[in-house]
């Protein structure tokens, strides 16, 4: 039989603006279009941003 696991999961990055946009842009490059959700963003008054990228983790699972 196979199964299909979907689970939500996040992934956060920190840092500066200009490193975390780079970090984003190339992962949500690694992930499959469809599985991606939403995306939050925060600054601090310290020029520190956060993103959040939320998505799915979808696996196929063949049992034996």
């Amino acid at each position: 039989m196979d199964y299909t696991v979907r689970k939500i999961s996040t992934k956060i990055f920190t840092g500066s603006p200009i490193d975390v946009e780079e970090e984003v842009n190339e992962f949500l490059g690694s992930i499959d279009t469809l599985n991606y959700v939403d995306l939050k963003v925060a600054t601090s008054d310290v020029g520190t941003l956060s993103v959040v990228v939320v998505y799915r983790n979808v696996r196929h699972v063949r049992s034996v």
